[in-house]
């Protein structure tokens, strides 16, 4: 199964992204507003001439005498930089839009950084809500995060056309390797962040932070009552800095802002 960890400004907020979490609805934040600004970079890497001309030969044979001499010129004059570093990335950034999903729950950081430090909540997928996104028309890819000490590099015209994005979509900086990602990527217009609804069966359940609100757990708890199938489990302590998972009673409430 897949977690989604989910914060908000305030409880007002919890309730509302409760709400429409559990109706289906996901949201895919564009490249372009990603926390970390290091996100999908490149080390550029320019081909020779002869292995220029052969990747075009192969890959793009339609190609005029004069289209691939101004090609060339693009990706190895004066602006070779802007042209195979800088606006490669701007488009990437301003054209892709990703669904940032784990497979641990436990994790002392993603629990402080991205669920309102600790206040709200966790949604488990079931592990069929990729292929219901692989299904949609704008899907582009799939798969779990690299963690490197270095960009990836982007080989142009050397590498087949479908390998060329794959490092560079699936790789971020060691620094994020506690997160385990897996991602799931779409394409769309420039927006800040674009949402798509899949089967609300395909969440199975919430965990809810040590410090969540009783309006979120009570909203929790009315959502198992309309659907009995739906876990609702909250984080506790276990040995040490370990956490463990206790299943949500409705009589009973515990004081996680003191584990």
């Amino acid at each position: 199964m897949f977690y989604k960890f989910v914060g908000g400004e305030d409880d007002a907020a919890l309730l509302d992204v409760m709400d429409k979490v559990l109706a289906g609805s996901i949201k895919f934040t564009s490249a372009a507003h990603f926390n970390d600004p290091f996100e999908f970079k490149f080390d550029a890497v320019a081909p020779t001439r002869e292995a220029f001309d052969a990747w075009h030969r192969e890959h793009d044979p339609a190609r005029s005498p004069d289209e691939l001499e101004n090609a060339w010129k693009s990706s190895s004059g004066p602006a070779a930089d802007w042209n195979t570093s800088y606006a490669p990335r701007a488009n990437i950034l301003r054209g892709l839009f990703v669904l940032c999903l784990t497979e641990k729950w436990d994790s002392h950081l993603m629990w402080a950084h991205y669920a309102s430090s600790h206040r709200g909540f966790a949604v488990t997928y079931a592990t069929g809500v990729v292929e219901a996104l692989e299904r949609l028309p704008e899907f582009e890819g799939k798969g779990h995060v690299a963690y490197r000490t270095q960009p990836p590099p982007l080989r142009w015209f050397q590498d087949a056309p479908e390998d060329m994005l794959g490092p560079i979509l699936f790789s971020k900086s060691g620094a994020w390797s506690y997160e385990e990602e897996f991602r799931v990527i779409l394409s769309g217009d420039p927006e800040t962040a674009i949402f798509k609804t899949v089967d609300p069966n395909l969440v199975t359940g919430v965990v809810l932070g040590p410090r969540s609100p009783a309006s979120l757990i009570a909203k929790a708890l009315a959502a198992r009552k309309a659907r009995p199938d739906l876990t609702v489990q909250q984080i506790t302590a276990g040995p040490g800095y370990a956490m463990a998972l206790v299943e949500v009673d409705d009589g009973v409430r515990r004081a996680g802002h003191i584990l």
